[in-house]
């Protein structure tokens, strides 16, 4: 580490105490999407940037929800930055099943305890940290880094898609999804159709007289997992094989009725490289080949549930090999991953904004009762997003 380096990350230590009060803050906000009502947390983060004298903005997508942007200046020219993190959250489900109050933070031996304390207001804070850091020290270099906190990230990434919307412009991104403090590079799609099945209706006691679609969409199903089956076979190197499953069933309007319609969720998740249209064209052929062979009715494409794109950055984009270099000079490991969730980069690789993922925090405690972050991640990604941008920004053009 250089001396830089050692000055950053004594500055972010010696500023624990004070950064725990506005990651509290933070956690407090009841983010819960839906609805989203983020404007209260938007307010507060961009409040404390503002007293260092950034750039912010209240970006609205909806009457009271923004992305709360914020934006810090250093020297002249050079790139510009994104930080990217959401600030709603998934419901806390029922209270009793925490065994504390989820909007209440609590430290317990070094680990917050509240929902959204990892998935995502622990990279966002992460990121807060380090702007303020940053605009505090200093340092000798040319350019922009952008802090955005984004609404909607939880109903389908709203926030970064507006973002975009708006000409958001970036030379590289880095998504505080929690990650384990790993750099990952690629993450899955989810192609999501909803397919309806017709048939006849009778009366239950005859039915023979009719044609039951239930039969149809559940022979469908069948094939769905037999697809999974074989998918296995297959794996990218980064995030594993596809997958595909059935995940609600409906069908039915009443117990003495044969049903006429009924309908099939499909969640198939996609491999970098590959596409909507390469999944749906599969999934066609498979329905077109049960009904020629009829073992189905007629069946129709009935809609899609909220598709999201797959993303990979290549491994020797600058933003890799950089941010490889500082984890290494940290003592974290610098092996690329894969994520086989999906988040927010593929918005911004698709925008052609080279992004990765690395943030504090455990994805497999997100969604769950008891979610918590150790709070001394969060505050070496922070070390960890300061010392990127201090690199990034130092090249020269």
């Amino acid at each position: 580490m250089n001396d830089f380096s050692i000055k950053i990350s004594e500055y972010i230590e010696e500023h624990r105490e004070e950064y725990k009060k506005m990651f509290y803050k933070l956690l407090s906000c009841q983010t819960i999407n839906p609805p989203g009502d983020e404007e209260e947390m938007a307010k507060l983060l961009l409040s404390y940037l503002e007293a260092q004298g950034a750039e912010t903005e209240l970006q609205y997508m909806q009457p009271g929800r923004p992305n709360a942007i914020a934006r810090l200046y250093f020297g002249t020219g050079g790139k510009k930055i994104l930080l990217n993190a959401h600030m709603d959250v998934v419901p806390p489900g029922e209270e009793k099943n925490w065994n504390t109050k989820p909007f209440e933070p609590v430290d317990i031996e070094g680990k917050i305890y509240a929902r959204g304390s990892s998935d995502d207001k622990g990279g966002l804070m992460s990121m807060l940290i380090a702007c303020l850091a940053l605009k505090d020290l200093q340092p000798e270099m040319n350019g922009i880094i952008e802090l955005c906190g984004v609404m909607g990230e939880e109903t389908g990434g709203m926030g970064t898609t507006y973002w975009v919307e708006q000409g958001g412009k970036a030379d590289a991104a880095i998504v505080g999804e929690p990650s384990k403090m790993e750099l990952v590079i690629a993450h899955r799609g989810a192609y999501r159709p909803i397919f309806g099945f017709r048939g006849r209706t009778a009366h239950s006691s005859e039915p023979d007289f009719g044609e039951n679609a239930i039969y149809a969409a559940s022979k469908f199903c069948i094939r769905v997992s037999e697809l999974n089956e074989a998918y296995k076979q297959s794996a990218h190197p980064l995030t594993g094989s596809p997958t595909i499953a059935a995940t609600v069933f409906h069908g039915g309007v009443k117990n003495n009725v044969i049903p006429d319609y009924a309908e099939v969720s499909i969640d198939r998740r996609l491999s970098p490289g590959e596409t909507f249209a390469d999944a749906e064209k599969e999934l066609l052929n498979v329905l077109q080949d049960m009904q020629a062979k009829g073992e189905i009715g007629n069946w129709e494409l009935a809609r899609y549930l909220n598709n999201k794109g797959a993303a990979l950055v290549s491994e020797k984009d600058c933003l890799v090999t950089i941010m490889q270099d500082v984890l290494r000079d940290y003592e974290l490991d610098d092996t690329l991953q894969g994520m086989r969730a999906t988040t927010d980069m593929y918005l911004l690789q698709d925008a052609g904004i080279p992004t990765v993922i690395f943030g504090p925090g455990d994805m497999a405690l997100a969604h769950c009762p008891n979610e918590y972050i150790v709070f001394q991640e969060v505050l070496d990604a922070a070390k960890i997003y300061a010392e990127f941008a201090v690199r990034y920004l130092s090249q020269k053009n």
